[in-house]
């Protein structure tokens, strides 16, 4: 990825309290600060109360921080003009975790057509986008029937669906895969690569799951509302002790080649999936 492309999103120290100026007060991000190029795909890590989920809503303003910036495609997420707020919210489509929340319509391809028709849309554009969102996520022979029926991979494209029809720049995946199981997450994390890809998606996925965060391009670590690691995944997801001191497991073939570079085996570094780890042994033994 040239790092030197267009910055779709730049926060800047940014802090975001909750129950603010009460006896009750939680700072969740503190001076957070980054930048994404457009087409990224970044996986945002950290352990729970890190501030992930808090950082996904200020992308898009459903938060506003309480110091510092969030800019979407150069608009301060804190301007006060409506328009603003509505090209903010245009940019970046947000994923969470639960389907099932999202659902609106009892027919999908109504269920996903929802976001196109409040942008107030001409029906011929409704329809394409509809078609196309559907097509992208694989799940275009489904578009007359119940999203209720589905798995729960299934209702998770959907989900995707529904915000790709909007046509983002940017789509955040707030632990979109949590609550699936091992087939349903493989679903979802082939439409992500499939839309960044083809589509031009820039993707945010947040996750606490190593093996997912290694297919992004780069890794962003919170740890106490901070960024603790901003490097490309490889590097940051074969870092097993710096992992571990802010509460997070590296992927399986990192550790085991961690530990075997301990038993005096000369492993490369950067190793994070099992075709790298596959690869490293049989050059050993060869």
């Amino acid at each position: 990825m040239d790092r030197s492309a267009e910055k779709i999103i730049r926060v800047s120290n940014a802090v975001y309290k909750y129950n603010r100026d009460t006896e009750d007060e939680v700072t969740a991000l503190r001076g957070i600060s980054f930048e994404i190029a457009e087409g990224e795909f970044v996986a945002l890590v950290g352990a729970n109360g890190s501030g992930k989920s808090t950082l996904a809503r200020l992308l898009n303003a459903l938060y506003i921080p309480d110091e510092g910036d969030v800019f979407v495609s150069g608009i301060n997420t804190a301007s006060d003009k409506n328009e603003d707020i509505l090209a903010v919210r245009r940019t970046v489509g947000v994923v969470f975790q639960n389907p099932d929340n999202q659902m609106v319509a009892s027919i999908i391809e109504d269920d996903v057509a929802f976001g196109p028709e409040n942008l107030g849309l001409p029906p011929a554009e409704i329809r394409e986008r509809v078609d196309w969102a559907l097509e992208c996520v694989g799940m275009a022979d489904h578009k007359k029937g119940t999203p209720f029926r589905l798995s729960g991979g299934q209702k998770q494209r959907i989900a995707i669906a529904g915000v790709l029809a909007m046509r983002p720049r940017v789509m955040v995946l707030d632990e979109s895969t949590a609550m699936l199981d091992p087939r349903g997450k493989k679903e979802v994390m082939d439409v992500v690569e499939r839309i960044r890809s083809e589509a031009g998606v820039t993707v945010i996925m947040i996750t606490h799951f190593p093996d997912e965060a290694a297919r992004a391009d780069r890794v962003i670590a919170l740890s106490g509302g901070r960024v603790a690691m901003d490097m490309p995944s490889s590097a940051a997801l074969s870092d097993v002790e710096a992992l571990r001191s802010i509460g997070l497991d590296a992927p399986l073939p990192a550790r085991i080649a961690y530990e075997l570079r301990k038993r005096g085996l000369s492993m490369p570094e950067g190793i994070t999936t099992p075709d790298g780890l596959t690869e490293a042994l049989c050059r050993i033994k060869n």
